[in-house]
């Protein structure tokens, strides 16, 4: 296991390099900087401009760039933001948590009800949970974020739910925390989609599982139909679930910008909205990279309760 975390571990540092360097040459050939909206203001002079540049660098070649920026990061520095006068780890840290908080709460409903709807539609084959179930597949899956935003936006303009949301994170700015009443709806539209995937996953890997001789066998000695099932039958088909959780907690964190622009949750998303607008490339990277380390963490905690649930990977991993 130890081996198997350091390798995952030296793999993502060579993955965050590539990232952090493709990050620098794409924004780079982009061609502006935070300097730009200043170029056209008649009220600085070219002197200062150019004072400027040289301060923050942008008169230095790309490499030089580069090299700097990635000996300040290794450092722990990642910048400072253009836009929001202050550190960029200072910026990025209260959003990440806020991000984060939303994603586990967006991935605690969507497992909720994945594995509820799809143990009642395993057990019980053509029954109204399976049939059920295709529908909220279909429609989970079938319905883009931004729809599921715009619906949600208008539904909390009906309710005092749109007062308590704004009276919340967004109304407090980088500083202040969020309130549990104002993350349920950014978290439900992100679990949407989620539903779809898991309750497809759990469905069939339930329904193959009790098909097994195993569940026949504790069936025989009498045992009951929910503990056959949820200690039984669902660690079999967990694997699969394992997967997707892995891939999905990045792709929350990573896909999270429609859902917080509209209903204007200042989390990473929105931030990374600001950073390209204000066109701040310090923090644009550190969000990059945040983003990157996000998904390589859900993939490296995929892959460990895998080993965890499955006695035959742990003891045939390297």
């Amino acid at each position: 296991m130890l081996k198997l975390v350091l390798t995952r571990i030296a793999q993502g540092a060579c993955v965050l390099l590539v990232v952090s360097l493709l990050t620098f040459a794409l924004l780079a050939a982009a061609g502006g900087d935070a300097l730009a909206a200043l170029r056209d203001s008649p009220l600085v002079s070219e002197q200062a401009l150019n004072e400027m540049a040289r301060v923050y660098g942008f008169d230095q070649p790309f490499a030089v760039r580069y090299w700097r920026w990635l000996a300040d990061v290794l450092r722990g520095d990642f910048g400072q933001s253009f836009y929001f006068h202050a550190p960029v780890a200072a910026v990025i840290w209260p959003r990440l948590l806020r991000t984060l908080g939303l994603a586990a709460v967006a991935l605690v409903v969507a497992w909720s009800v994945a594995l509820t709807l799809g143990w009642r539609a395993a057990a019980r084959p053509g029954g109204w949970a399976d049939r059920a179930s295709e529908l909220v597949i279909l429609l989970t899956a079938s319905t883009p974020r931004l729809v599921l935003a715009l619906l949600m936006l208008a539904l909390l303009a009906r309710t005092s739910l749109l007062n308590a949301g704004a009276a919340g994170p967004a109304a407090g700015g980088v500083a202040s925390g969020f309130g549990w009443l104002s993350v349920w709806p950014p978290a439900l539209v992100l679990a949407t989609p989620l539903v779809a995937l898991f309750l497809a996953q759990a469905r069939d890997n339930l329904r193959a599982a009790l098909a097994e001789d195993f569940v026949r066998v504790a069936r025989s000695k009498g045992l009951p139909e929910t503990t056959i099932v949820w200690r039984h039958a669902l660690r079999a088909a967990l694997n699969p679930l394992i997967t997707i959780f892995g891939s999905s907690l990045g792709g929350v964190v990573s896909g999270s910008v429609v859902v917080e622009t509209v209903l204007n949750w200042p989390g990473l998303g929105e931030l990374s909205v600001i950073a390209v607008r204000q066109r701040d490339v310090p923090l644009l990277l550190g969000v990059v990279l945040v983003t990157a380390t996000a998904v390589l963490v859900g993939n490296l905690v995929a892959d460990i309760l895998l080993r965890l649930n499955d006695p035959r990977l742990r003891d045939g991993s390297s």
